[in-house]
């Protein structure tokens, strides 16, 4: 059993990230292909979870695309979608990857371009490599995060790190708790809201507002992909405790948290009355 778990684990120590990420970046774009020609039919088939939300033929379409192509990229890989069902345990260690096809379904519904798909992998279980597409924009963000190595991407192209003075103007928070919690009258500073979660977190990473507050729950293929984003910008999620936040495949559920740069979200959270 140590003979086979050291195998597994030299496995994953072996992973060409960069070949990877580049698989990763084409694949997310072509899936944000397929959301696209769905959005352009006259009619689009909707689902509903029990207890949960929409489903449409655009979420499912996207997973496709991804599974087809992400799974190839490195043998043995498991699987943890939002849409696919989960029939096995996932096993510590292994790479895993996590995949939202279709984040912010009830906005692409809506006829709002606050959509987009978020995929996170996870290698000897640390969030390794992160990628989001948002169709209608025509981006891709990717994040990297090896060993000393933190690279930020936008459409092939590196970015620059977040300032950190910790200095905060602006704060993105859903669009529900804009509108039935009312967050912004709580929060001290210009709030923005908006929808899905890795849209929201890529406006810090475009340096649009200085953080993100999220009240939660939220689930790990909400998070994971622009987490790693967001990391190799030199930004970080903390709970409200002021611990940062821990990602797992294993854990589904994600506690509230603030995003941005470090020194951003502590102001924040120190404002709300945090102690940190």
């Amino acid at each position: 059993m140590a003979a086979e778990r050291y195998e597994r684990r030299a496995q994953v120590a072996e992973i060409d990230v960069d070949r990877v990420r580049d698989g990763l970046e084409v694949t997310v774009e072509a899936a944000a292909g397929a959301i696209l020609e769905v959005l352009g039919q006259r009619r689009i088939r909707v689902e509903y979870k029990p207890g949960e939300g929409p489903v449409t033929e655009a979420d499912h379409a996207a997973d496709d695309v991804l599974h087809e192509r992400l799974m190839p990229l490195i043998a043995g890989a498991q699987w943890l979608s939002e849409e696919a069902r989960q029939d096995m345990s996932l096993l510590p260690g292994e790479a895993t990857w996590v995949v939202d096809p279709l984040d912010g379904t009830r906005e692409f519904l809506r006829g709002l371009p606050e959509f987009g798909i978020s995929v996170g992998l996870f290698a000897d279980d640390r969030l390794t490599l992160g990628a989001v597409a948002l169709p209608v924009q025509g981006v891709v963000f990717s994040g990297l995060l090896a060993g000393d190595r933190r690279e930020l991407r936008r459409n092939g192209q590196p970015l620059p790190v977040l300032r950190d003075d910790g200095r905060v103007a602006r704060v993105v928070v859903s669009r529900y708790d804009y509108e039935h919690r009312a967050l912004h009258h709580q929060i001290p500073y210009e709030v923005y809201p908006c929808g899905f979660a890795a849209v929201k977190l890529v406006h810090i990473v475009d340096q649009e507002v200085d953080v993100y507050l999220s009240t939660g729950p939220r689930s790990v293929w909400d998070v994971a992909g622009v987490a790693a984003v967001l990391l190799a910008a030199g930004g970080a999620l903390l709970t409200f405790d002021g611990r940062p936040l821990r990602l797992s495949p294993r854990q589904l559920q994600i506690p509230p948290y603030a995003a941005g740069h470090p020194a951003a979200c502590a102001t924040l959270l120190r404002r709300l009355g945090a102690r940190i």
